[in-house]
This record gives C-alpha cells, sequence and structure tokens, in this order.
C-alpha cells in the first residue's frame, strides 16, 4: 500500500492529519515536527569511469551511533558502517565495483524476494543475499545484496543486535523511495524492518536497515554530472507500510511517532 505524502512549503501545514502525512514526517521530520527524525538523505558519488559507485544512507543528528565495521565482497569493494562523529553523520551503505553483478559464484546462489526478517524487499525481481561466514560485530551484521538476473540492483542490510521488538514492532516494514525516473521506477528504496519473533514471543532475528540501490538507474542519470561528484537524494512523500501490525499502524498513524522514538532510543543506548 503506497501513501501519499503532499507537497511540504516552509510553513506548517494545518488542520492536516492523514497517514502519509504522519508516516513521512515521522521517518524524515520537518520543521512542523516537534520529535527526531531517523533518514536525512541518500548520497550517490561513481568513480570517474563510472565503474564503481559508493552510495550511502545518511542519518540525521539523532542517530549519534557509534557503530562501525564492514565487509569485503571479493575484490569489488565493500559494504559499511560508519559511526557518528561531530563532522561526520551516522551511514550505512555500499562501495562497490558494478562488475559484482556478473560475479560466476554470486550467480550460482539462490535469488530471494525477502528482507532478512521474511518481509517483501519490494524490488522487481528478486537478488542473491551475501552474507558473511561470522557476524562483523556482536552488535550487528552486514548482509549484501546482488541482482544476478536482471543486472540492475545492489544492495545492503543490517541487522543490528539491539533491534529487537522492544524498539520495532516485529515483523514490520516502513519503506521511502528515491529518485523516480520518468516511468515511475525508484532509483534508491530505503527500508526500516523489525525483528522475527516465534509465536510464544522468542526472538528468532533482530530488525535491521536496508538500502537497495539501481545502479543502472543511478549512472544513467549521472550523465548530466561532472565525473566523480557526489549527488544527493532526499526521500520522497510515499512510505509503504508492510507486514506484522501494517493494519494497526494505518488506523492509527500517530502511533508512528513513538515507535520511531524508541528505534531512536535503541540507537543510542547501542554502545
Amino acid at each position: 500500500m503506497m501513501l501519499k505524502l503532499g507537497r511540504m512549503g516552509v510553513g506548517c501545514l494545518r488542520g492536516v492529519s492523514t497517514l502519509g502525512l504522519a508516516l513521512g514526517l515521522a521517518l524524515t521530520g520537518s520543521a512542523c515536527k516537534s520529535g527526531p527524525s531517523l533518514i536525512q538523505k541518500v548520497t550517490f558519488k561513481p568513480s570517474d569511469n563510472l565503474e564503481v559507485v559508493r552510495v550511502s544512507l545518511v542519518f540525521s543528528s539523532s542517530i549519534q551511533s557509534d557503530l562501525a565495521g564492514g565487509f569485503s565482497l571479493k575484490d569489488y569493494g565493500y559494504l559499511f558502517v560508519n559511526p557518528y562523529t561531530p563532522s561526520q553523520p551516522f551511514e550505512i551503505g555500499f562501495d562497490l565495483n558494478t562488475s559484482i553483478i556478473n560475479d560466476q559464484d554470486y550467480i550460482k546462489l539462490t535469488p530471494t524476494e525477502v528482507l532478512p526478517n521474511g518481509i517483501p524487499i519490494g524490488l522487481p525481481n528478486a537478488v542473491v543475499e551475501i552474507r558473511a561466514p561470522n557476524p562483523i560485530s556482536p552488535k550487528f551484521d552486514l548482509y549484501g545484496y546482488v541482482d544476478v538476473l536482471k543486472l540492475n540492483w545492489i544492495g545492503v542490510a543490517t541487522m543490528f543486535g539491539f533491534l529487537d521488538d522492544r524498539y520495532f514492532p516485529a515483523g514490520l516494514s516502513l519503506s521511502q523511495a528515491f529518485l523516480r525516473d520518468q516511468q515511475g521506477h525508484p532509483g534508491m528504496i530505503a527500508s526500516v524492518f523489525g525483528p522475527t519473533v516465534s509465536g510464544d514471543g522468542t526472538l528468532l532475528r533482530n530488525g535491521g536497515i536496508a538500502l537497495f540501490a539501481n545502479v543502472r538507474q543511478l549512472i544513467a542519470q549521472a550523465g548530466g554530472h561532472p565525473p566523480g561528484q557526489e549527488q544527493e537524494f532526499y526521500p520522497e512523500g510515499l512510505v509503504e507500510v508492510a507486514g506484522q501490525g501494517a493494519e494497526e499502524l494505518r488506523a492509527h498513524p500517530a502511533k508512528l511517532q513513538a515507535i520511531q522514538s524508541r528505534l531512536i532510543e535503541g540507537f543510542q543506548n547501542a554502545h
């Protein structure tokens, strides 16, 4: 279900209480909103020859996490989590050679259409998931995703050790798109997904955050920019709500701010 957020001006929109507005403000913030925001933007930086791309999900200053680490995917590059500093926001992303989509070892893997918690990724086709032999850190783990079928998408997901159902509802996913093309296809998708729990409430898998980028589309749209220039993209006013608890959230959109506040609290406590 796609929920529309109208264009925001410099002032507050009074008397507006739609679900789309509540979701859009909660994830990205606005001058009218009292609580902190989560996501600031996505940055995209191609190499001069367009063979290597760096895509990063940049968080707002409310996420002052010291989590840090990386995971190399052969010789193609790496996935990363970079900590917050006074001069650098907390960020999650990848810096990879796009030839990874042709890797023969990855082509042999079975593609998946779901995030680590079992909620659909939301891409037009399945992608293969690449894991390290061991967790990156006791506090978080990284997963890489490669589109070996259509040769378009590369992604990263971070599973956070602190992210249980105290901080985000189990089985829920909230996603936003960036940089749609003229046909309406997104160039990037960012998702926050909750943990997976058993029927008796036992935690099976932690929740996390994922970022997927259609690198073919991004490179095509980068043609009008100087080689190697970093570009910034901000989320559109559309939020997709999926999974367990989605109906409750649609019925009571004000609850989303409380969910986000708990998630931010979890990041601040995960030291």
